[in-house]
């Protein structure tokens, strides 16, 4: 296993865990998506944000499901 050496860019302590915070996203006409934000569990920065991929997921299997009862 390799040795952590990615740093916070506020703290400056090497990152070894991440914490996950669930955002709401909301686009400029007011879309709005679940998303998750990565968090350095010793300062609280925010170093990473992103649509939640459970969010995603569901999306395309209702959209598929969708698609495919039309074809019926």
């Amino acid at each position: 296993m390799t040795q952590n050496v990615g740093k916070c860019p506020k703290c400056e302590v090497v990152v070894t865990r991440l914490t996950i915070e669930r955002v709401e996203l909301v686009e400029s006409h007011n879309t709005e998506w679940h998303g998750i934000t990565l968090v350095c569990p010793n300062c609280f920065a925010i170093l990473g944000a992103a649509v939640d991929p459970t969010e995603v997921k569901n999306f395309v299997v209702e959209e598929v499901v969708h698609k495919l009862r039309l074809v019926q």
